[in-house]
């Protein structure tokens, strides 16, 4: 309940009290009574009178905002008028091209007849011993010729580590 209700309800009791009852008091009692009832009554005024105010103002501004809101809804009806009539024109254009190029073909189809391309194996053949013996250096010929002694030298002791290691392992079975 608002302030304004409020003050108005209490108002509106006070009223009813002492102005509609069937007894009414001495006047020296009741032109006190009278004077506090009219000070609530001006309170009651003055509290409505601020809602109705305020009320005022709100439905004041709703009122631009809804204005507002429909102009810029007319503009957007515009842009989508404006646009459903380019999807149109294109759609039109896009149709008179295509019978264009089927009356240019006369039912020919505008592919060429291209063998398609043979398939080719995407995995490489299996590499045997005997094929990548020679092939352990392969693609190090711009290298430095240095270089490439070393890393013929570090293979070359690799493959004895791995046979001293193999034979170890075979001495150790037995």
């Amino acid at each position: 309940m608002t302030h304004a209700a409020q003050t108005h309800s209490a108002a509106s009791t006070a009223y009813s009290s002492l102005l509609q009852s069937d007894h009414l008091p001495a006047p020296p009692v009741y032109l006190p009574r009278l004077s506090q009832l009219l000070k609530t009554l001006q309170s009651s005024k003055n509290s409505t009178l601020a809602v109705v105010k305020a009320r005022t103002d709100i439905v004041r501004a709703l009122e631009g905002h809804l204005d507002r809101q429909k102009r810029e809804l007319e503009k957007a009806q515009g842009l989508l008028l404006e646009v459903e009539e380019q999807v149109r024109s294109v759609e039109a254009t896009k149709e008179e091209v295509q019978n264009m190029l089927k009356e240019e073909n006369n039912g020919r189809s505008t592919t060429p007849d291209v063998e398609p391309p043979a398939v080719e194996a995407l995995t490489p053949p299996p590499a045997t011993d005997a094929a990548n013996a020679g092939d352990e250096l392969a693609g190090l010929e711009n290298l430095d010729p240095e270089i490439v002694a070393l890393l013929k030298q570090d293979m070359a002791s690799n493959k004895m580590n791995n046979q001293v290691g193999k034979s170890n392992v075979s001495q150790d079975i037995m």
